[in-house]
Order: C-alpha cells, then structure tokens, then sequence
C-alpha cells in the first residue's frame, strides 16, 4: 500500500468498508505478476502516484511510500529513448480520455534493462487533473523471444538470399524435375526410386506431405497461377523427413515458363526449414495468450476472493481489535450462529475458556502476527452456545494500514479427526505389539530407500537395533550379499508389476558377520499399491534336517545297492542251477526272492535318482539323439517285461527323420517308465501304442494305453514322488510311486515338457515334446 493519506469519502461510503476494500485489493494484487498504480496529472510538470501495490519494489526498486513521496524517481528510471514518446502519449490520453497504453524500458539499478507493459483508464477530475487507474506488467521475457524470432527471420533471409538450399526444378506437363541433395534430404526419397515421375509426386502428395497442410498449398498455386506469376508463390506447410518427423517447410518459387494461353509450364523454387522458426512463433503465440489471460484474470479475481469467502468449507473471519468484521456462513453454522451477519461486532472472547485461555492464545500467536508469520495451531474454542469443540486455527496479520492490529483467520472443527487419529494410534500400538509377538521376522516399506517399520523378532535375526534398521538408508547393503540384492530387487520388481511374487531363500548377513538362511515372503500392504510387507523365517533348522534327510537317503541307497546287487546275482545263478537240481518249491521261493531283489534295486535306483534331480547333481548330456532309432530301442528293450504281461508294443512312425537335442539313456529312462506303467494297467490281450509326430518347431512321442484310466481327484498329484492312483493295484503290478516324478524332471532337463490326458475307464496318454534340432 501507498503512504498517501486517505482520500476524502464520497456521500454514503464508509471508512471501514473503503479499508476492507483496501485489503482485498492488497491481497489479491500479490498473487498476480504485476502492480496496480493510480497517476495524478496536474499539469505537465505537476504529477504524482496516489497508489502503488507492493509489487512496485519487484520492477522499480522503490517503495510505494518513496513514489508517494516523489514520483519522479520511478519517471527517472524510464529509458531515456522511450520518455519522449511516452510522455506524448501520456498529453494525448489526458486530452482524449482514451485508454492509454505504452511499452517502454526502464533501467534496474544493476545496469540491466526490463521492457514494461503499461495500460490505464483516465478519468476527469473536478479540480481538472487527470486520474489514471491501471496495471504495470513486465514483459521483458516477451521482448527476447520476440528479438530472437526476428533475428530468426533475418536468418532465414539471409540463408535464402545467399545458399542454394532445397532448390527444384518442376516441369509441371510431365513431372520431370530436377533437385538439389538438400532438397531430396528433406523429402526423404527420389523420383529415381519411382519408375514414372507422376508416381513420384503422387508419393509425394499422398506420404510426404501432411494431408491438412494439402489444401493450403493447393490454394497457394492456384493463387500464384491466376495472378499470371506477377506474386510469387509462397506456402509454408509440414513435410515428413527421413526419420519419419514432421518438419516446417516454407516453399517459395514462381513459374519461369508459360504457354500461349497462359498455363504454367516450368516452375522453380527453394524448400527451407522453418522449424525453428515456428517452434519461436508458437512460444510467443502461448506468451501472448498468458498475458492477456493475467490481464483478465486481475478484473475478475476480486469478485472470485467474494464467491471464494463465502464458500469456503472452513469458518473464516477478519478481525480489528478483537471485533469480528467480516465472517462468512460456515463459521456462523461452526459457532451455532443463526447467520454471518450476526457475527458482524462480536468479540473473539467467546471462543474461549476463560479470560487466562484468552490470553493464553494472545501470548502464543501474537509474536509470530508482529513478524508477519503464519500462525497454525490447534486449540480448544468454543461455540457461542458455550459448547467446546478442538480447532485447527491458522491466521496471519492483515497488511499495515488496512486494520489497526488486523488479522484474518481460518477455523476448523477438527473434534472427530482427533477421536479418529487417537482410535488410529491405539490401533498402531495394538499392530505393533502384534509385530512383536510374533514368531516370524516382519519388516514394512515403501517405494522410498528406508524401511518403515520391524518387528523385534527381526532384530532378533539381524542382531541390529530397530533404530540402526529405521535409520539406515540402504540397509539391505548391509543384511544381503550383492546376488541375494538382486534377488529381492527382482522380487519387489515382479510383485508391483503383478501383484504378487512367489516365496524366495536367501542368505541374511547378521551383525556380527555370520549369515543364516531365510525364507521370505513379500506382499502389498492391503489397499495400498506402495507399501509391502516381508515376512521372514529362519529355516537353519529346515535345511539342516533336509540336508540330514538327503545325506541318509544318499547313504542308505548306497549301503543298500551294493547287497542287494550281490543277493540279486546269487539269486539269479541259483534259479539257473548252477547249484545243482532244486526242488519245485525250493525254485519257486528263490524265484520269488529273485523279482523281489529286482524290485529292490530298481526302487533304491529310483531313490537314488529323485535325490540327484532334487540336489541338481544329475548329469544330463546335451548331444544329438535319433529319437527314432531311441524309440525302437525302446520298444525292443521292454518288450519281454510287456510280454510277461500279455500286452503288445506298437509304433506309429508319422515323420521319417527326428532329431533333438538330449540324453540318450534318460530318455530310454523316460520311455521304460512310461512303457511299464502303460503296460502295468492294460488288459491282457490290448496294446500299446507309441506314436511319433511334429508340430510346429516340437516332436511329440506319445504313449497310450486302454486301462482303466487315472481317477480325476488324482490327476493334480500324479507326477508328485510317491504317489500311486491305485495303491492295491501298483504294488500287485510292482510300482514304487517315483516313476513319473522322475520322468518329469528329466524331460524338462532337456528343455522338454511332459502332458497327460485321461478318461476314467478308458485309458490314458502321456505325452512329450522335445525342441526340433536342425
């Protein structure tokens, strides 16, 4: 606000209604980017400025009560080529009372130059001087981008003038044109990649050429013909470039040649690239639109402050003296009220306690009022009915001269966020002793390099602090090895891209350097998308006792193998009689001891083989394999067991050549256990069938039988070990449930995949396919 003394009131207006007016104009004038001023021409050398809004020290560098002062402190700084005219206009405006309008340039005190915009309405006073009412904005950002498209412009025509850039020569009857490099660079492609030149501008018209720019240039020709080439032809329209960008070209050219009848014949010109040019001109187009929008804005911002009060969703009110002066409805309904006006003279008394809460308040804002702060508290107010309610109260102190120790403040009733917030906490310590009771290591996170929160069995684990955990930044450097980070990274990158992620071991690096391997599931936080949660497990002891319970197998097959292999050879040179003539029943028991040491081997063999594919000790060759030659090895392999059985073998061969990539003898593993169980469950007197066929870049090998099929609450765990759809049946027919399990793991070793399809009563069909190698 100005120094200047309060001017005389005119009939029926009030000093505290011109004050209020005062403030809103002072409020609203900060937030837009310019000053509001009123200049008071007496004579022309009698003048002075009644009004400056503060942002005259932003583009003069003087305070509004210096320009009262003297006013020709800030004329001073007007640039001394522009003060000529800009005092002409001034004579003009003051005799016509016309809007006066003027761009000049003022110098700042560190030397620099800024370019002003000036716009006012003159009125006639009754002493005869002249008032202006108006607005001072700076647009000396405007100025340079102008300055700079003219330099732009002077480019172009120099560019023009001086190289021979996009020149073309167009014979307009055949099409036949000659062009310079640069112009087929811009175009992106020749007439000499078309076999006729009309199909070249064909091209052009329909691919080149941005199909809205097309009838401006038409209209450009057609302009340029009818005038008899006394204009030139000028058209500035998009035209694709090599790198399929859409550039600014501005074409100019005339035509050299005509006909009797006057028809065009022979046209020349030049393609430039205006690219840049109208990148500047679009700047400036948007600077243009800007200004008018702020210049707009100002007149219509006082009336939108009203609608802004009155609307607002929390109480507002102006207070002098600790008298209310101005409240809008929402405080009125706040403070039990029957309307606003009747808040209008209250003392601010009411809203609290007592006289001591009063001043209570006083001694907290009043400091911080005096230093133009804002004040934001919550304290205990109450209704005007004596009804107490928590407040959140935030005010700052009204521009000097507007109130004498005014403010204006902003009241909310916060009475059931603070129930809600204290119900949160009570919450958080109800979840946070959960965390901590729990017998699994819990950590909380979000999208930011911290970790939220941990529970106390996680310390626990880690043997660091909670507060050590909080408050390092990239914590997981120090509890994970580098690929164990990348693991964890690869898991939370999986569960924000799907929303879930599947358990994962790791190695947890504890304080005092030892490391313990965990299990770690992540997940989101429910309804929210950047919050997770991992809960960790010690599994020490899982895997010892896995490691125990491998190492037993390992050892117990092993132990096993070796006399069993010893009992299987007596067995079998006795059954022979190499010991001499047996009885009957003698042969009949050592038959029976022979199949069963059989069994045996092939059960601990089996053992044996889920133990390596288990601990990825099982050595695959990866090497050429005749999957057909295989499967009549196959076939011929196991056709005594399938005989034993009354069961036939046949081969269905639908390729002549097959070759894959793979292990010979697993995958003669891999068809005897399918054989075997095919032929287990087939009635006498049936076959089975081995087909062989391609699809896309796969061979199928397909093996089916006409058994009874696989029962259908069987089917999801048929390839888990250990597992037997029919146990009565697979122990009569000698099945040890690891067959498949093991035949699973070794087709997906070669890059395979395994598939059934059963009917109960019907039979089934195991099939897999293994990748065609060339």
């Amino acid at each position: 606000m100005s120094g200047a003394p309060p001017p005389a009131l005119p009939p029926g207006v009030q000093l505290e209604d011109l004050l209020k007016s005062h403030a809103l104009l002072h409020n609203f004038s900060r937030c837009l980017p310019g000053m509001f001023f009123q200049f008071q021409r007496h004579s022309s050398e009698k003048f002075c400025f009644p009004y400056a809004s503060a942002a005259v020290e932003q583009l003069f560098e003087v305070s509004a009560e210096t320009l009262y002062q003297d006013a020709g402190i800030l004329l001073r700084k007007i640039d001394p080529e522009d003060w000529k005219d800009l005092r002409q206009s001034i004579r003009i405006s003051a005799e016509q009372l016309t809007v006066w309008h003027y761009e000049f340039r003022i110098r700042r005190n560190d030397g620099s130059t800024r370019w002003l915009v000036g716009e006012s309405t003159p009125e006639r006073q009754s002493d005869g001087s002249v008032l202006w009412h108006g607005f001072f904005s700076d647009h000396t950002d405007r100025k340079l981008t102008e300055q700079k498209l003219l330099a732009a412009e002077a480019q172009r025509r120099l560019v023009l003038s001086a190289s021979n850039q996009g020149l073309y020569d167009i014979n307009l009857v055949t099409g036949e044109s000659n062009f310079s490099p640069e112009y087929l660079q811009m175009v992106a492609c020749s007439p000499d990649d078309f076999a006729n030149p009309l199909d070249f501008w064909r091209h052009f018209w329909t691919h080149v050429v941005h199909p809205d720019d097309v009838p401006l240039i038409r209209q450009a020709y057609q302009k340029h013909f009818a005038s008899g080439g006394t204009t030139d032809y000028r058209a500035e329209f998009r035209q694709k470039n090599q790198a399929g960008e859409w550039r600014w070209i501005m074409s100019i050219g005339a035509a050299v040649e005509w006909d009797a009848n006057r028809r065009a014949l022979r046209m020349v010109g030049t393609h430039i690239d205006i690219t840049e040019r109208k990148r500047i001109e679009e700047q400036l187009r948007l600077n243009q639109e800007l200004l008018n929008a702020n210049t707009n804005r100002y007149k219509e911002l006082a009336r939108e402050l009203e609608i802004l009060i009155a609307n607002a969703p929390v109480g507002i009110m102006f207070v002098n003296h600790g008298v209310i002066v101005r409240a809008n409805a929402t405080l009125a309904e706040l403070c039990h009220f029957p309307d606003a006006q009747a808040m209008i003279g209250k003392r601010t008394t009411f809203l609290y306690q007592d006289e001591d809460d009063y001043t209570d308040f006083g001694q907290r804002v009043i400091p911080l009022l005096t230093a133009d702060k804002l004040v934001e508290l919550e304290w205990r107010l109450r209704r005007i009915d004596g009804r107490p309610f928590m407040a959140r109260v935030v005010g700052r102190a009204l521009p000097k001269g507007t109130y004498d120790r005014g403010t204006v403040w902003m009241i909310e009733d916060i009475t059931e966020q603070q129930r809600m917030l204290a119900a949160l906490r009570g919450s958080e310590n109800r979840l946070q002793k959960l965390m901590n009771s729990s017998l699994i290591g819990i950590l909380t996170g979000n999208q930011s390099p911290r970790l939220t929160d941990v529970n106390r069995m996680f310390c626990q684990l880690s043997g660091y602090s909670r507060e050590d955990l909080l408050a390092g930044k990239y914590v997981w450097r120090k509890l994970l090895s580098g690929s164990d980070q990348y693991l964890m990274h690869q898991a939370y990158t999986e569960l924000m891209d799907n929303g879930a992620t599947a358990p994962f071991e790791i190695m947890l690096r504890q304080a005092d350097g030892h490391a313990i391997p965990i299990l770690v599931g992540l997940s989101h936080v429910e309804n929210s998308q950047r919050e997770w949660v991992a809960f960790v497990m010690d599994i020490s002891d899982r895997l010892r006792i896995n490691q125990l319970k491998t190492e037993f197998v390992s050892i117990v097959s092993h132990e096993l193998r070796t006399p069993l292999t010893s009992i299987r050879g007596a067995l079998g040179l006795l059954d022979s009689g190499i010991g001499g003539e047996l009885p009957e029943s003698a042969r009949h028991l050592i038959r029976i001891a022979h199949n069963n040491s059989k069994r045996l081997i092939g059960l601990v063999n089996d053992i044996l083989d889920i133990d390596k594919l288990a601990n990825g000790k099982m050595v695959i060759r990866n090497e050429p394999v005749n999957l057909i030659a295989m499967l009549q090895n196959a076939l011929e392999a196991n056709s005594a067991y399938t005989s034993n059985l009354q069961v036939g073998l046949v081969l269905e061969q639908q390729v002549m050549h097959a070759w894959s990539l793979g292990d010979h003898d697993r995958l003669m593993q891999v068809m005897a256990n399918l054989l075997s169980n095919a032929a287990k469950f087939s009635p006498e007197g049936e076959s089975v069938v081995v087909r062989i066929f391609q699809e896309d870049e796969y061979y199928h090998i397909a093996v089916s039988d006409r058994g009874s099929g696989i029962p259908l609450d069987f089917q999801s765990r048929l390839f888990e070990p250990f597992t037997q759809a029919d146990g009565t049946n697979t122990r009569q027919q000698g099945g040890t449930g690891l067959g498949l399990a093991i035949t699973k793991a070794l087709v997906e070793k070669m890059q395979g995949q395994i598939y059934f399809v059963s009917t109960p009563g019907e039979g089934s069909t195991f099939w897999f396919e293994l990748p065609v190698y060339q």
